[in-house]
């Protein structure tokens, strides 16, 4: 008797038809790819559109001195109490500052008084002074203190064309007006700290230990320079605290981490915690404190290694 099954064979006809209908696939799509490589290399490259309300006209807003009205507030919120209410330099946080902040009214500003020069000087503060970054806030905001500024210092450098090439152009097919816009793509990452400094990590539970009940020696000189210089933002123990507003409607606050982490970056790696205290954070509302000594340094280190321990 035969074993021939007509069932058996007919799988073997199903394999190759199976085969075939796949090679035919790969060839079509093959083709229509190719098809669609040849057309898009004939098109021209696609525009990329802007959103208006995160454009910032800088040079529009450069000219604007309309703006030095809002400024006012700005400046009294976020400046007037280290340059004093009226820019002569006398605010109250004035005295424990090492160099005195400036005079605008009569001394010679650093990094020029036009108005590419002072908006830069406030985003990105001044190294080796008390003054910090305000990058944090709107660029309106910040070029409103720019204005609201330039009224107080005698003769300042004319607004011209030179000036207003010096800051970045508005991006073809911007629509924004002067005033509009929160932030361009600099200004949203302007916040930024470096990640070194791994913040997210001291707000894990249990990363602190418990300091309710800790005493400090306020008479050692390292104490000495932490309440004269950090205690106000930091807090008189090193345990943070919401600071200063920066701007106004809506308002925002600049909160500073506690600082008696054993393990934070700044507490085991002597290097960095000497570059923050001496140049500051960029992007942030942390000043620099070039002018102290390296003894002065070395006894801040010790009283913030201290904190950990207490």
């Amino acid at each position: 008797m035969s074993n021939y099954s007509p069932k058996n064979s007919s799988i073997f006809l199903y394999i190759p038809i199976v085969i075939l209908a796949i090679v035919m696939i790969g060839l079509v799509f093959n083709w229509q790819f190719k098809g669609g490589e040849e057309v898009g290399a004939s098109l021209p490259p696609p525009v990329k559109e802007l959103e208006a309300s995160k454009i910032v006209n800088h040079r529009a807003l450069a000219k604007d001195t309309g703006l030095a009205a809002d400024g006012k507030m700005l400046y009294t919120i976020n400046c007037s109490s280290c340059h004093g209410p009226d820019g002569t330099g006398n605010g109250p946080r004035a005295a424990g500052l090492n160099p005195p902040p400036r005079n605008y009214r009569t001394e010679t500003f650093k990094f020029g008084n036009d108005v590419a020069s002072i908006y830069n000087t406030l985003q990105k503060g001044s190294p080796g002074t008390s003054m910090p970054s305000f990058s944090l806030l709107p660029a309106r905001d910040v070029w409103a203190m720019v204005h609201y500024v330039r009224t107080m210092i005698p003769n300042p450098t004319p607004t011209d064309d030179a000036i207003v090439a010096k800051l970045p152009e508005t991006p073809a097919g911007a629509t924004a007006d002067a005033g509009a816009g929160a932030a361009t793509a600099e200004d949203a990452n302007a916040g930024r700290i470096p990640i070194t400094l791994a913040m997210q990590q001291v707000t894990k539970p249990g990363y602190y230990a418990d300091k309710s009940a800790r005493h400090i020696d306020e008479t050692s000189t390292g104490a000495q320079v932490y309440l004269a210089r950090c205690a106000k933002c930091h807090g008189g123990h090193g345990e943070g605290m919401a600071g200063s507003v920066l701007g106004v409607a809506p308002y925002r606050y600049d909160t500073t981490q506690p600082l008696y982490a054993r393990n934070a970056p700044w507490m085991t790696d002597r290097a960095l915690f000497d570059k923050i205290v001496l140049n500051g954070l960029s992007g942030r509302v942390h000043p620099g404190n070039g002018t102290l000594t390296k003894a002065q340094l070395e006894a801040l280190y010790t009283f913030v290694q201290g904190l950990a321990t207490n």
